[in-house]
């Protein structure tokens, strides 16, 4: 399910018009089919025979038909070019230009106030929207506006006959006949399943770019780890919560070691590939829950660690430390290697900010010392450090 659903959101996100008049050519053949078939069955029945004005009739189920011929082709066309990504705008305009004149002349024709003809007409606006370019939906929509204005002028003023198709109104303020009764529910069913797929799958599809939007807002694009404001507002959180509880709280600061002799050396490509790979490294040494690891800035990064004590946090700085000094990037020749510094501290009050500045002390003094070691130290309330 999830994968046809996926499927189905990268067709609507490519928004290719091939699919788009695929879709919209195929979808209403079912329902105008319905259409054409009523008066056929009224006029064979001397009881509902009388239903129709049987002088406008033939008008309309011209147009029905003829569209329904149009759109066929439309389905066949499209269908038979389905993986195509060209641009074909002429189908486009074909397609949802005969696919509203049918679902004008209907709700001219039947009534579109006590009628599941509006109903219609917004799913048809809603698919349109979805489907196509705004350059194709965006002038329909002003012509369907337009058209709904006239006719509702036209209805007041008595210019324009009401359901001119009907010998009376679909609905005239007492119970619905037989026939109405069947019809309108099976047009109803016809439009209301489809619409509401669609506002599902629309549903699902709104849920999920929001889900994108909030990873992108909290994520570094380069390395798939949290940027440094998700970072901080951790920080601002855990750092409330542990001094609540009175736990422990640690935060590495860690720094590659002379990167801009790998940019210079190997190019920017590598560099980018090395911030990559530390970002990896730094997810596969911490805690999947509760550990926060983030790009600070640059070839700096950071690791919050929540309820850790600092030999805990040591540790862990030291196999990063490990790990990054034996990973070989590029081939042969190409091959080079690249070492880290790490800043480790901890906190026993909940201030992150202190904690944050006295890492970076530490990762000052690990570089001053010869770079790719750790150096550790409690900080206290007041900021002072206690080196371990």
């Amino acid at each position: 399910m999830n994968a046809w659903l996926l499927r189905l959101e990268s067709w609507f996100r490519q928004q290719r018009d091939i699919t788009a008049c695929l879709i919209a050519s195929a979808l209403p053949l079912p329902l105008y089919f319905i259409f054409l078939l009523m008066p056929f069955l009224a006029m064979a029945d001397d009881e509902y025979k009388g239903i129709y004005n049987w002088e406008v009739v033939p008008f309309t189920q011209t147009i029905v038909l003829l569209s329904s011929f149009v759109l066929s082709g439309v389905a066949v066309f499209s269908w038979s070019r389905r993986t195509s990504n060209e641009d074909y705008p002429w189908l486009c305009l074909v397609t949802v230009t005969v696919m509203f004149f049918a679902v004008t002349a209907l709700g001219l024709g039947y009534g579109y106030k006590d009628s599941p003809l509006m109903l219609l007409s917004l799913g048809m606006v809603l698919l349109v929207r979805a489907l196509f370019k705004p350059d194709v939906y965006k002038p329909i929509s002003v012509v369907m506006g337009l058209l709904f204005v006239c006719s509702e002028i036209g209805f007041w003023t008595n210019t324009v006959p009401y359901a001119p198709m009907l010998q009376s109104p679909i609905f005239v303020g007492e119970a619905l006949d037989a026939w109405w009764a069947f019809w309108l529910r099976m047009i109803y069913s016809m439009i209301a399943f489809p619409m509401l797929v669609i506002f599902f799958v629309l549903g699902y599809f709104m849920q999920r770019e929001k889900k994108e939007l909030e990873q992108m807002v909290v994520t570094d694009s380069l390395t798939g780890i949290s940027n440094r404001s998700h970072f901080m507002a951790m920080l601002d959180m855990e750092s409330s919560r542990h001094e609540r509880k009175q736990q422990p709280l640690c935060v590495l600061m860690c720094d590659v070691d002379n990167f801009k002799r790998v940019n210079d050396t190997w190019g920017h490509p590598a560099g980018d590939e090395v911030l990559r790979a530390v970002g990896r490294i730094l997810k596969q040494s911490t805690r999947s829950a509760g550990d926060v690891v983030a790009r600070f800035g640059g070839e700096e990064f950071v690791v919050l660690l929540p309820n850790t004590r600092l030999a805990q946090a040591e540790a862990i700085a030291e196999k990063i430390r490990r790990y990054m000094s034996h990973h070989i990037f590029g081939e042969g020749e190409n091959s080079f290697q690249v070492t880290i510094s790490i800043g480790a501290v901890q906190v026993n009050d909940g201030d992150g900010e202190s904690a944050v500045k006295a890492a970076d002390d530490n990762l000052y003094r690990a570089k001053k010392a010869g770079r790719d070691r750790v150096v550790a130290s409690l900080v206290h309330r007041h900021g002072s450090l206690e080196c371990v």
